[in-house]
């Protein structure tokens, strides 16, 4: 994980992350089960740009993904 990135993540949405990293193809972060980039497509996990401020405004769109967060098949939960 870069921390160097984490800097753009506020406090309230770290837990959020699983993974954030640099390579040739841009700035990338992964998001952990149960959360998802909003402002991407519906249940993305993972946020991809280009720019410090293209992710800064996807990490504002970070949330948690209530559908993921309930069981499959809550008959089998015991």
């Amino acid at each position: 994980m870069d921390e160097k990135l984490l800097r753009y993540v506020p406090a309230a949405k770290r837990e959020a992350i699983r993974d954030a990293y640099r390579d040739q193809d841009g700035i990338w972060i992964c998001l952990r089960y149960g959360w998802e980039a909003s402002r991407t497509d519906s249940g993305c996990h993972v946020i991809h740009e280009d720019t410090i401020a293209g992710l800064r405004y996807q990490i504002a769109g970070i949330r948690r993904n209530e559908a993921e967060t309930q069981p499959v098949f809550p008959s089998l939960q015991r």
